[in-house]
């Protein structure tokens, strides 16, 4: 028997999951759909989501909304912050506007300079995936086209206009990778590893950059203590991008190292320094290095041009790893290129854009509230109803493959892989999860063993247990799910 969703596309069906041949799972309790809403209501009167906000849309999947019957519905039409799951909305739209084969492109220009020097341009379109070997690549392009000294290297970081660091998010989580910025020229995911490692009692910890020179001052008030019992957590913090990094914290002699990975806050500098470096090493002078947040016209043709996988390869790392930067690149291109006039702010231009797209899918989103494209911020407010709406729609997609197979599968995959193992609904739910402190959301598609294909949306506001709790109240309610029958 094929069981849902083994890597082969289930969604070329016309009718998303419900082409499966479906048999009960032998021994498993069976639950008719008149005791499901009992059943659920137990769960969530239960610690801790007896004192939390809950809502909860749960329907059967059909591409008309007619045919969708709702089998549990609490307060599916309240806004609630959704964490990541408006990466299902960022992704969604991009997908619908963009197509599965939209690339983002970095290229470099180049005019005659005095003597046998050169002007290069470098223009970026905020490629996510670029790395330290791709630059290498360009630089021995550009070597090989006779290019051996550079009066002025301009880095044009112009094209997503507007802060690159979302000015909704809170300032701890921008000091880390997931709160990277997203600008235009991005390397590394605009994150820099550094690891922390206890030294001689009494001695400062040591800082060290496993991949490369330290790349800001650092303020090291931290210490190495005896033991566990006297240590204070670490804890590394930037008052700016132009501000040393202060350290502070203590970790136990012998204790091993730990690495964080943290955001890098002027991402343009860092990709200037490390494409210079690029172009020295295949012996290329650069006497000079500007950054301009202003359009900069052409300064000639294109000497080698750089582009990112397809949009279809960027969605699974944003969808199932749940990945901020790429949804944050995804929202901006939207911004950029959704209408006829270039934006101030990207960010913002990208939130119009997606309420502007979900409805042309017929999506209702005018009561939602979006400030960015990942569900980092707080200041984002959805429906439940809006989530699975979404959902519904790119399940008849043309590129509802596409989109399906970019989410996490339970027990297998992304941010599911440890979820619902071993249970009659491992690999049968795929989903986008989200979390933020006292924030949990799930929403997907699920496969019951006996009944019929269902599109869910649970999102839990307000809790005051970690989020491993407020995820098992959510898997509790799925394995409802599992148990469903159409025989009664």
């Amino acid at each position: 028997m094929p069981t849902w969703p083994i890597p082969p596309r289930f969604s070329a069906l016309p009718l998303g999951l419900a082409g499966l041949l479906i048999t009960a799972v032998p021994g498993q309790a069976q639950l008719c759909p008149a005791q499901l809403r009992p059943a659920i209501d137990q769960v969530l009167s239960q610690a801790p989501l007896d004192t939390a906000h809950v809502g909860i849309l749960l329907q059967t999947q059909a591409q008309s909304a007619g045919d969708r019957r709702t089998l549990y519905d609490r307060q599916s039409q309240r806004l609630f912050t959704p964490a990541s799951n408006v990466k299902l909305l960022t992704t969604a739209a991009a997908l619908h506007h963009l197509g599965p084969d939209h690339r983002w492109q970095t290229t470099v220009t180049s005019t005659p300079g005095p003597g046998e020097l050169a002007v290069l341009q470098v223009s970026g379109q905020g490629d996510p995936t670029l790395t330290e070997n791709q630059l290498q690549s360009l630089a021995q392009q550009l070597y090989n086209q006779g290019i051996t000294q550079v009066s002025r290297l301009v880095l044009d970081d112009s094209y997503f206009p507007g802060p690159a660091t979302n000015p909704t998010w809170e300032w701890g989580d921008a000091q880390f990778a997931y709160g990277a910025p997203a600008n235009s020229l991005i390397l590394n995911q605009n994150a820099r590893l550094v690891e922390v490692t206890p030294t001689q009692v009494g001695q400062p910890l040591e800082i060290s950059w496993p991949d490369g020179q330290p790349p800001w001052p650092t303020l090291n008030y931290s210490r190495t203590v005896a033991t566990t019992d006297a240590a204070e957590p670490v804890r590394l913090w930037r008052a700016g991008h132009g501000d040393p990094m202060q350290a502070t914290g203590q970790m136990a002699v012998g204790a091993a190292p730990r690495r964080l990975n943290l955001a890098v806050l002027n991402p343009a500098q860092q990709f200037g320094v490390a494409l210079r470096q690029a172009l020295e090493a295949e012996s290329i002078t650069v006497l000079q290095t500007l950054i301009t947040t202003t359009t900069a016209p052409s300064p000639g043709d294109p000497l080698a041009t750089l582009q990112s996988p397809p949009l279809v390869e960027l969605l699974v790392p944003t969808n199932q790893d749940s990945n901020n930067l790429y949804a944050e690149v995804l929202l901006n291109t939207l911004g950029v290129t959704y209408g006829s006039d270039r934006p101030n702010d990207a960010t913002q231009a990208g939130t119009a854009a997606v309420k502007a797209l979900l409805a042309d899918l017929g999506v209702n989103s005018a009561p939602l509230r979006l400030a960015d494209g990942s569900g980092l911020s707080r200041h984002n407010l959805v429906t439940p109803v809006a989530l699975v709406e979404t959902l519904q729609v790119m399940a008849y997609h043309p590129d509802a493959a596409v989109f399906q197979d970019s989410l996490a599968v339970a027990g297998v995959s992304g941010t599911l892989r440890n979820r619902l193992t071993n249970t009659p609904l491992q690999n049968r739910v795929q989903g986008k999860t989200g979390a933020l402190t006292g924030n949990v959301s799930l929403s997907g598609y699920v496969q019951p063993p006996n009944y019929d294909p269902l599109v869910f949306s649970m999102v839990i506001n307000q809790a005051n247990q970690h989020a491993s709790t407020l995820r098992q109240g959510i898997d509790e309610v799925l394995l409802l799910l599992g148990q469903l029958s159409r025989e009664c």
